[in-house]
């Protein structure tokens, strides 16, 4: 066979078919503990059961339905296992969209084993934290395994980052049936992202338009049909929706009111919180900061800081008073948008490898070494975030109760 020869199709499905697997033996034992605690998981199979008949400020029921789905088919599988697989729906695909789209822009210039590596590693990146038993409050943690529906949103968090990205890129439309398949396909994908978990929704849209009204005065092009249509209005109106439902229909006494840190100084002292944001954000900052002037020229590692930073602003500054003061609701949004980010900032690395590569593409000791030791930084600090991740995975699966 010629080495040239293109992949078969069941070649190109063989690292896919990889991922499933590894998905299955990662997170089978790890949810199958989950879906038995009676916090979040407990709670949403509750609410699984009685939809949709019971309405409760929970209005996000995309994975009720998918419980619902399961429930009707199996009708003789116990709820703790009909939850398991409702959750798995929604993890095993979100390994092999990482993969499809580093793989991508590696340009053939990274070995698809490092590749296949760095898609299962983003799945369980945690903050860098300590073998303890302390709660994660005050971190921003990517991966929260007792919350089915922010394990869910991930599914649909980067294929809708991808879209937002495309208000600002300038893409190229062949024609306008193309141009309206664009829209209805990222309304149609924020929709579903929304019924999941709105958190993301909540601040993609200010976040989108922070970073518009910032392209705006550079003299840049922002795709206002898109921005408007793909994303504020249906998201708007999902989003309001569910207020009347969370807020207005549930008479609990909740209501959404705005304070610095009220919700972290109910679990941490306010002198924790910065160094908690630090330590789950070291890869990310890492990477920015000593690619600095690569990384001010790249769209979509800055709209991800853009979200990222509309969502911090929530998460300090808002909370829900009256019974819910202690649910931190509000964190899930930097939750969500610190996992979008972790995953631009691999993707900015790669391609600045890959452009480094091509560079000198004779002798690959011959990259500059000042480049080799960035790399290596961020390498370090993505390792450590990878490192702790399984140190969390472990802690779940031996039973410490990890709250957030």
């Amino acid at each position: 066979m010629s080495a040239n020869k293109p992949p078969t199709a069941l070649q190109r499905l063989i690292p896919y078919m990889f991922l499933f697997v590894v998905g299955l033996a990662i997170f089978v034992p790890v949810m199958g503990a989950a879906s038995l605690h009676f916090t979040d998981f407990g709670i949403h199979i509750w609410i699984a059961e009685g939809f949709p008949e019971k309405v409760t400020h929970v209005s996000h029921v995309m994975y009720h339905a998918t419980y619902r789905l399961l429930k009707y088919f199996l009708p003789t599988i116990d709820s703790p296992d009909i939850a398991l697989l409702a959750i798995m729906v929604f993890i095993l695909p979100l390994p092999m969209i990482i993969f499809s789209h580093l793989f991508n822009h590696s340009a053939g210039t990274i070995s698809v084993y490092v590749i296949l590596l760095l898609s299962i590693a983003l799945t369980i990146v945690a903050p860098i934290t300590f073998w303890t038993s302390e709660s994660m409050i005050g971190y921003i943690n990517p991966v929260v395994y007792h919350n089915p529906t922010l394990i869910a949103l991930r599914l649909f968090a980067i294929p809708v980052s991808l879209l937002a990205l495309k208000v600002f890129s300038s893409p190229s439309y062949r024609d306008a049936n193309h141009r309206r398949y664009t829209i209805l396909l990222c309304a149609s994908l924020l929709l579903f992202a929304t019924q999941v978990k709105p958190s993301y929704t909540i601040v993609l849209i200010p976040g989108c338009c922070a970073f518009a009204a910032w392209r705006i005065l550079r003299g840049d092009r922002v795709d206002w049909m898109l921005l408007v249509l793909g994303i504020c209005i249906p998201g708007s109106l999902m989003l309001g929706l569910l207020y009347l439902i969370s807020y207005v229909n549930l008479a609990d006494g909740s209501t959404i009111s705005f304070g610095v840190f009220v919700f972290t100084r109910y679990w941490i002292p306010d002198w924790l919180v910065p160094i908690k944001l630090l330590l789950s954000l070291a890869f990310p900052l890492s990477v920015y900061l000593l690619f600095s002037a690569e990384a001010r020229k790249h769209l979509y590692l800055n709209l991800s800081w853009a979200v990222f930073a509309t969502s911090a602003l929530a998460t300090y500054c808002l909370y829900e008073s009256g019974p819910r003061i202690g649910h931190g609701n509000f964190l899930w949004n930097s939750y969500i948008t610190v996992f979008v980010l972790m995953f631009a900032s691999v993707q900015f690395l790669i391609q600045q490898y890959v452009r480094f590569r091509l560079a000198w593409p004779q002798d690959r000791r011959s990259m500059p070494s000042r480049m080799s030791l960035k790399f290596s930084i961020s390498v370090v600090f993505f390792g450590a975030h990878v490192f702790f991740g399984i140190g969390y995975y472990i802690r779940f699966l031996m039973g410490i109760d990890m709250i957030n």
